[in-house]
Order: C-alpha cells, then structure tokens, then sequence
C-alpha cells in the first residue's frame, strides 16, 4: 500500500493556536530640544559728543560696543569719531534740527531750520556727514519741531537712503514722523525707549538706568540715549556688570535698526 499523504498544516491555523506575544511597549518619543532663547539686547547711544574729551575718554576706556551720536562741525567732532572707530564704537551723526521755541531753545550751530529749502536741507545734511567720518547712520538732536513735518523729514532722510544709512529716531516729539518717514523711504530705522539725562542729577539717572535692565528683559531689546557728561561713564561703568551678570548683552545700535 502507498504510504498515506502528509497532513499539511495550515499555518493561518497555527498561527491563531500559538498564544499571542504581548506588543513590545512604545519608546518615548525623544525630548523635543529647548526652543533657542535669545539673550535681551541694550544699545546706548552716548550723544552730544565732539566738543570735550573729558567726555569722551572715560567712554573709550570702557571697551564696550557703546555707541557715540558726534554732533557736526565742533573742535573735536572729527577726531572724536576716529577714536571711536579705531577703538570699537560704533559712530553715528547727531544731526541738529529746529526744536519748538527756536531760538531760545538752540541746537547749536548748523541746524537744520525749517526756514531752509529741500538743497539747503540736503546739502547741510552732507556737509555735517562730512564732518563725521565714518557715520554709519544719524540720530536727531533736539528737532522737536521738524521732526513733526513730513516733507522736510523725508527731504533730509533721501540723503540717508542714498548713503545706505540707518535712522534712530530720538523721539524729541511723541509727534514725530521720522521712523515712519525712514521706513517708508526702505531706511533701516530705530526708535529709543529711554533717555538718561544728566540734569536731573546723579538719583534722577540712577533712577532710568535701573529701568533698563528691567524693559530689556520684557521687550528683549532696548535702545538707550544718554547725553554726554562725566556722570554718565561713571554710572555705565557700574552697570554694564549687572546687565552682563543677568544675560544682558550690550550691542551696537545697528543691530536694533530694522
């Protein structure tokens, strides 16, 4: 007799008799990495510079990247802004403008008036970029009044947008036009948060410095203007420590102009 067949088996049916292994349990997806924090940023912008070195000395010896507002066309406005560069600071224009109650209240000599027409206006403006080598962009001193009127604003702001200068607007009026003007001409453009004025005594900028740290650490940049006097190297030099020791980086005004 032949041999019977071999009963084949059917492996679904095997499969389904074997017990069922338990599922490996499901790794952990990995910890997402800490989103990038970026540490606050301050620019102080020293202005009303060009005339004292008393003033200017103590800021070099700091070795920060502060930057110095050069007002035109004074004894040292030139020299002034060859140090600076050569010693890391970042060099702008303080560019006098006609402020409200002209001329009791005077920005000094070669001030942008509203008397001037658009060449006048223009030419003024090259003439003290002149005098300031190497601005990398301008600041307004005083120009509460001219900074309000659009037209000569943006006669002024075309010779930055030639240059491929940058503007901080010092907000001598809450008025001003002249960050809209800049943004609208395609400038790079600022705007500060704090002034630091020396006039109100040592407790008056002990009292604005303490805020900077403080909006720094909410806004995550902050732009300082603080007017050129003895006071102010001294206090900087207190505070840029603690600023260093919360994570405060100190940066050129550049870097906050959009």
């Amino acid at each position: 007799r032949a041999p019977a067949a071999p009963k084949l088996r059917d492996p679904l049916a095997a499969r389904s008799a074997s017990p069922a292994r338990p599922a490996p349990p499901a790794r952990p997806a990995p910890p997402a990495p800490p989103a990038p924090v970026s540490a606050p940023r301050v620019a102080v912008i020293i202005d009303n510079l060009g005339a004292r070195r008393d003033v200017f000395d103590p800021l070099r010896d700091i070795r920060r990247p502060l930057t110095v507002a050069i007002l035109p066309g004074l004894p040292l406005s030139e020299w002034t802004a060859r140090e600076a560069a050569q010693a890391g600071m970042e060099v702008i224009l303080d560019l006098p403008m006609e402020p409200y109650r002209f001329p009791e209240v005077d920005p000094g000599p070669g001030a942008l008036l509203m008397a001037m027409g658009p060449q006048e206006l223009q030419a003024q403006v090259g003439a003290h970029l002149a005098s300031v080598p190497g601005a990398v962009g301008v600041t307004n001193h005083m120009g509460s009044r001219m900074t309000e009127d659009r037209t000569r604003m943006r006669t002024v702001l075309e010779v930055l947008a030639g240059r491929r200068l940058f503007l901080v607007d010092g907000l001598a009026s809450n008025l001003s036009v002249a960050y809209d003007e800049a943004k609208a001409l395609g400038l790079r453009a600022g705007r500060r948060q704090i002034v630091v004025d020396h006039a109100a005594g040592e407790a008056g900028d002990r009292v604005r410095w303490d805020e900077v740290a403080w909006w720094a650490e909410r806004r995550g940049e902050v732009i300082v203007i603080a007017h050129g006097h003895p006071l102010t190297a001294g206090l900087l030099r207190e505070y840029l420590p603690r600023w260093e020791a919360r994570g405060i980086r100190l940066v050129p005004v550049s870097q906050l102009a959009r």
